[in-house]
């Protein structure tokens, strides 16, 4: 038997004690057998003399502390440690020799637990004989271990003491770490009602340091997007399939938008309301996107027995407040701008044209190439409270092939009958819508505008240059 098994094995008065507060007692031995490895401390020795694993168990043999026994692992070489606590993530302690089979065995196991495991719960114990060949002040500056001792020093005593302040600071940094992971599920539950897009722009780490009257000025893209006719279409559903519709719905147009830079503000009803911060060619192709996303859901809904559906986008470009508004008790996320009210009703030009995506000059002027896109400008409209009227314009590259095809081959008419139009020559402009629909029967914007011009040379209205009011 080596000297540090027979200090180990000491008696006199190296008998254990209790350890007070921490509800430290003894257990008859074939309790701590039966108790499952859940309710026990794992604790790896790990040392190539066996006397010293024979040892260790029987010093700690009794040993209880806050109601569980000891699970000890054995493991006779460095390599065999590597293994072991790899597999083990629970492991609270590591009883280590320095010297097994090469003189820094011990060290380079440390070094795999904190470095390559990442592994920074588990405590280490340095256990040498050989004290001389590894210096304490050397190992305990350049690895992270927790303590360092001496083979021959650790009496039952000393060994008992050492194992109850590890365990000690095992179970403390545990709590640690559940709360703190408690913390981060709470901060990603809470990223989906306060987008992390506009905790970034209040330069708010989490929604714990958001603050009542947050707020920030910027530029942005907004995007109105709805779902035609859905009044007549919720209505034919119950309120379980209405949920179960929309949200079938969101969760394919939703990360569209984040895909393309962008955030979701707020969901309304059917609706949506989002936020592309970079460029406002990210809100324009998000909204292509969509459209050909709602086609593909399309065809899972008529293999479903269901009538397809379709939506309306409207995009307009300039300065909001992102802010926090409420009060003490309860607040949430907001924006206020014009720039936000004029969005909401360009999307309600897209019923009134009948087309999908309708963008003002603002969104169009701030498009590297808009030629790009295949657009047409709808309108002038005039927003109320506002002296200057607005251009808007469709872009239809989220139209089928066909109705792309058609549309482009009738662009021309469809120009001439807008210029006819704002000339208050409403019988020429009607002749180019009509040219339109000959081509075209399905070109909704150019039967609204025949449609307009008739009612308007039927009236002898003089129609101002400010368009319609919106």
């Amino acid at each position: 038997m080596s000297e540090a098994s027979k200090n180990l094995l000491a008696a006199g008065d190296d008998e254990l004690i209790a350890a007070g507060d921490d509800e430290l007692i003894f257990a008859e031995e074939d309790e701590a057998e039966q108790k499952p490895l859940e309710d026990s401390w794992k604790i790896l020795i790990v040392d190539d003399e066996i006397e010293i694993h024979n040892i260790t168990k029987l010093a700690l043999n009794d040993f209880k502390f806050e109601g569980k026994s000891i699970t000890f692992i054995s493991a006779y070489s460095g390599k065999e440690a590597k293994e072991i606590i790899q597999n083990n993530y629970d492991i609270a302690l590591i009883l280590l020799d320095v010297v097994m089979e090469t003189e820094e065995a011990g060290l380079e196991v440390v070094k795999y637990i904190r470095d390559i495991l990442n592994n920074q719960i588990v405590r280490i114990i340095l256990r040498t004989g050989q004290p001389g060949q590894v210096p304490e002040d050397v190992v305990i500056v350049s690895y992270d271990i927790n303590d360092y001792k001496t083979k021959t020093e650790l009496t039952n005593k000393k060994l008992f003491t050492t194992v109850v302040t590890a365990l000690r600071a095992f179970r403390s940094l545990n709590q640690i770490e559940s709360s703190k992971s408690e913390l981060e599920k709470i901060a990603a539950a809470s990223a989906r009602f306060v987008p992390r897009e506009f905790l970034k722009f209040l330069k708010r780490e989490s929604i714990v340091d958001a603050r009542l009257g947050d707020s920030v000025q910027a530029e942005m893209t907004i995007m109105f997007a709805d779902i035609r006719s859905f009044t007549s279409l919720s209505e034919s559903m119950s309120p379980r399939e209405n949920f179960e519709f929309i949200n079938s719905y969101l969760s394919r147009v939703g990360p569209v938008i984040r895909e393309y830079n962008g955030f979701i503000d707020k969901y309304i009803g059917d609706g949506i309301m989002a936020l592309f911060p970079n460029r406002a060619e990210d809100a324009v192709q998000a909204a292509i996107e969509m459209q050909q996303q709602v086609k593909i859901y399309n065809k899972h809904r008529q293999n479903s027995g269901y009538q397809p559906i379709s939506i309306g986008i409207g995009l307009h470009t300039g300065t909001l407040m992102l802010g926090t508004i409420g009060e003490a008790e309860r607040m949430e996320s907001t924006v206020i701008s014009d720039a936000v009210n004029l969005a909401s009703r360009v999307e309600g030009l897209t019923k009134l044209y009948g087309v999908a995506i309708v963008a003002s000059v603002q969104t169009l002027c701030r498009i590297d190439d808009p030629q790009h896109y295949k657009c047409r400008f709808l309108d002038r409209v005039q927003v109320k409270g506002k002296q200057t009227p607005v251009a808007v314009f469709e872009i239809y590259d989220g139209d089928s092939p066909t109705m792309i095809e058609l549309k482009a081959q009738t662009q021309t008419y469809f120009e001439q009958g807008i210029f006819f139009h704002y000339q208050q020559q409403f019988a020429q402009a009607r002749q180019m819508f009509l040219r339109v629909l000959q081509v075209n029967k399905y070109d909704k914007a150019a039967a609204f505008y025949a449609e307009r011009c008739e009612m308007l040379m039927k009236n002898a209205v003089i129609m101002t240059l400010e368009g319609i009011e919106i």
